[in-house]
């Protein structure tokens, strides 16, 4: 009788511990679980044509039917996150921040023995992150990418094959491998160290997998814009980056993020005939969050072309824009498009409204401003020059600066443009003995000025040495980008992690 007492009561722990495993796992009704079901795709597919009131609606339908699926939250967050980030509307940012914090807060409740809770948690942490960047919130940026490096590295260890962590993860792992002495401090915060080679590597295997499954399909195009973006930003390849981005953004007529990527990636790898074709074309704002951010690259499109229309989509940026980020650049525009039609009156009242509108938070915004508070009208065949150069219409812009005479060139800015575009045009067409005489010209002349010319000029030479092999000469240079410059006010940070990726690649 008491072994059939103990038999029982053996079975009813088998029984109780099979049931909690079942729970545990999301496999009983009413468990925590991962299920991507028609709704769900349904509205990830939105979430890249900016279809976000859609997208809240339909996720908040069916967190009605089912409030333990983690996949709604991460869909409905990943639209709140968009709408903020995009739109950088205070408004908005007020009206989402319960929601946001409430879906947060659930998905971190959660009890899921599962991969993908690390991911999604990650995947949002590093959401809140990048908002607070973009609002000058740096600490608790801070906090949140260490939150999200956290659950990734657990992630890492319980579910060592699990591919979708390699977005986050190898990102996290680039942008960290050269990190400017100004975010140091966040470095430390976080306790890591990133590893280029390693980062790649692991966005490479998560997009090479046969991981085909259709949630993959807009994980695999985030993490190809990420990868292409570190590759021409800091392994300085522009052209795996396009190559990378190129298959993966085919519908940029028909989805909005999807023309945002193609046209960011053409415009980083000198292609801005690609740049404006896919601009021209991008689908119309009706029943989406507006992109204005795609009018300001427009602009900057059509203004490289010279094109005599191109201040009207600045206008339309400054006037319909919400946020802060890229004011001040869209004025400095808007300033050069007058200096082109020979209206220096109307240039140098955008100048001005360069110095009071938007905020002096990313490079482009700092550089225009210190720009504007200078108010120095270009001469027009120079600006000209610029422009071409920078829509990589390397014939005409040297055309153009060969026919500007130093001596015509009254302040000290405008001489080092003009050796300074004549470098990169060689550079960029391979005639490096002619770009390295022109470029240490500039570093000379340049060494004590505020503007950025020199130390961008030290960083290019580095770059040729490096191609060519010569290892000591490129870390001298490397070096001297990031150090040597202490009155250079322009794009500070971005050289100095420019060189220190270059210098990490030569440590291999």
């Amino acid at each position: 009788m008491r072994r059939i007492t103990i038999l029982k009561e053996n079975i009813v722990k088998h029984v109780l511990f099979f049931i909690v495993s079942l729970l545990s796992s999301g496999s009983v009704f009413g468990a925590v679980h991962f299920t991507m079901n028609d709704n769900c795709l349904k509205a990830q597919a939105l979430l890249y044509e900016l279809k976000l009131d859609e997208v809240e609606k339909l996720m908040t339908t069916e967190s009605d039917k089912d409030k333990d699926n983690l996949a709604v939250t991460w869909v409905h967050e990943s639209a709140i996150f968009l709408k903020i980030f995009i739109t950088e509307d205070p408004a908005i940012y007020t009206a989402c921040s319960k929601s946001w914090a409430t879906l947060l807060k659930s998905a971190e409740n959660a009890v899921f023995n599962n991969a993908w809770k690390g991911f999604v948690l990650s995947d949002m942490y590093i959401h809140r992150g990048l908002i607070h960047l973009k609002l000058g919130e740096n600490f608790s940026a801070g906090t949140d990418i260490k939150s999200a490096f956290k659950f990734l590295k657990e992630n890492k260890k319980k579910f060592p094959a699990f591919l979708p962590d390699n977005k986050n993860m190898g990102f996290l792992s680039c942008l960290f491998s050269s990190v400017p002495a100004k975010y140091q401090w966040l470095a430390k915060l976080i306790g890591f160290e990133g590893e280029m080679s390693e980062g790649l590597s692991e966005m490479e295997a998560y997009l090479k997998s046969d991981l085909n499954s259709k949630e993959h399909k807009w994980l695999k195009l985030d993490a190809a814009f990420m990868y292409s973006m570190v590759q021409h930003h800091l392994n300085k390849s522009p052209d795996i980056a396009w190559k990378t981005i190129d298959p993966y953004t085919r519908d940029y007529k028909s989805i909005v993020l999807e023309n945002y990527m193609r046209a960011t990636l053409a415009n980083y790898s000198g292609r801005n005939e690609e740049m404006y074709h896919v601009l021209m074309a991008k689908p119309p704002y009706a029943g989406t969050t507006p992109f204005y951010y795609l009018d300001y690259l427009l602009g900057m499109s059509k203004l490289r072309r010279l094109d005599k229309d191109a201040e009207s989509h600045f206008k339309v940026f400054t006037v319909l824009y919400k946020g802060k980020n890229y004011i001040k650049s869209a004025y400095k525009f808007l300033s050069w498009a007058y200096q082109l039609k020979g209206d220096n009156k109307t240039a140098l009242t955008y100048y001005a409204m360069c110095c009071k509108s938007g905020a002096a938070l990313i490079e482009e915004d700092k550089a225009a401003e210190k720009e504007a508070l200078e108010a120095l009208p270009w001469p027009v065949d120079l600006l000209k020059a610029r422009l071409q150069y920078d829509g990589h219409y390397l014939d005409k812009a040297m055309d153009i600066l060969n026919g500007v005479r130093e001596s015509t060139l009254t302040h000290k800015k405008f001489k080092l443009e003009l050796h300074y575009r004549k470098a990169k045009i060689y550079h960029d067409k391979e005639n490096l003995n002619s770009a390295l005489t022109q470029y240490l010209k500039v570093i000379e002349d340049g060494k004590k000025e505020t503007y950025y010319y020199a130390a961008y000029s030290a960083l290019q030479v580095g770059l040729i040495y490096e191609k060519q092999d010569k290892k000591e000469l490129a870390r001298k240079y490397f070096n001297m980008a990031k150090n040597d410059f202490s009155c250079n006010k322009e794009y500070v940070s971005s050289i100095e992690q420019k060189a220190k990726a270059g210098l990490k690649r030569l440590s291999k």
